[in-house]
């Protein structure tokens, strides 16, 4: 077959874009150390204060190269006057709103700056508190805003992802349960709802649409006895797929059985478990 070209066209159809991975979690289930499994250099948005210690840990205990912020962006003093001002009054609402915008504005600047860099090879961004200061840059609070009110923060959070899909991209969000209907209604004749026991990633809805996979990262708490440390580790940290780009049989599935659990759950064997068929074992160790 003759190949047919077309000015400003290309039969090359590589992908431009970088594996994108958006892990969510509870406190302490591993979403900043998964981020510093990926390739180095990193550039580290850091905007959960407890992200730099992890960080910190792992720069000691293996010499990656990661780059964080010099300062943070949103410093004690200033969150705490943020903190004590009523959104409810319309002054106060628009000294949080113009203070939001200026800190998104600030974090959306270092976000292009290591996509820019030709040296870094992965972003990493605590992406749940990024969506909360969008949120509080148009609205002046992060609660009761309905979804269709949502638009313009949506797309700021969404271009900024799309921006940095040039790199190796990891999202780490905050874990929020999903509630359900009960199919009850209460005395003025609103749906009656309850926890679910399922979660997804807080903050914006429909990340799943602009990554690669979706992880959901677990911690079992409590006494796990006496075995060997790997077992161990084993035993309490896991790694579920809830969507997955290019293999969306692995959806639902615990990676674990991929071998991607404990210290195994890095950003190359997750690579490799979700590019490979759901019963082939991940290659790569750290």
């Amino acid at each position: 077959m003759k190949t047919l070209t077309i000015p400003g066209f290309t039969n090359d159809t590589t992908p431009d874009d970088k594996p994108a991975m958006c892990v969510f979690g509870d406190g302490n289930t591993g979403k900043t150390r998964f981020g510093c499994t990926m390739p180095e250099p990193i550039a580290f948005i850091c905007l959960d204060k407890n992200s730099k210690g992890t960080i910190d840990d792992w720069k000691k205990a293996y010499g990656t190269q990661i780059l964080v912020p010099e300062k943070p962006f949103v410093g004690d003093k200033k969150a705490i006057e943020l903190a004590v001002k009523d959104a409810t009054v319309a002054k106060d609402r628009d000294l949080i709103k113009k203070a939001y915008t200026d800190i998104v504005a600030q974090i959306f600047e270092y976000g292009m700056k290591a996509a820019a860099h030709p040296s870094i090879a992965s972003v990493a961004v605590d992406t749940s508190q990024l969506f909360d200061y969008i949120l509080f840059s148009y609205f002046g609070r992060r609660n009761q805003i309905e979804s269709f009110m949502r638009g313009g923060a949506n797309q700021d959070l969404i271009e900024f992802i799309t921006a940095l899909r040039y790199k190796n991209l990891c999202l780490m969000n905050r874990s929020q349960e999903i509630w359900k209907d009960t199919g009850e209604v209460d005395e003025q004749g609103r749906k009656k709802q309850a926890p679910s026991g399922v979660f997804k990633p807080d903050g914006y809805g429909k990340v799943g649409s602009y990554v690669t996979c979706v992880l959901e990262l677990t911690a079992k708490h409590g006494k796990m006895g006496q075995p060997e440390r790997d077992d161990q580790l084993d035993a309490k940290y896991r790694a579920r797929v809830i969507t997955c780009k290019g293999n969306t049989l692995l959806e639902g599935q615990d990676l674990g059985e991929s071998g991607v659990k404990g210290e195994r759950i890095t950003w190359a064997n997750v690579l490799t478990a979700i590019s490979s068929s759901p019963t082939e074992e991940a290659a790569d160790t750290l």
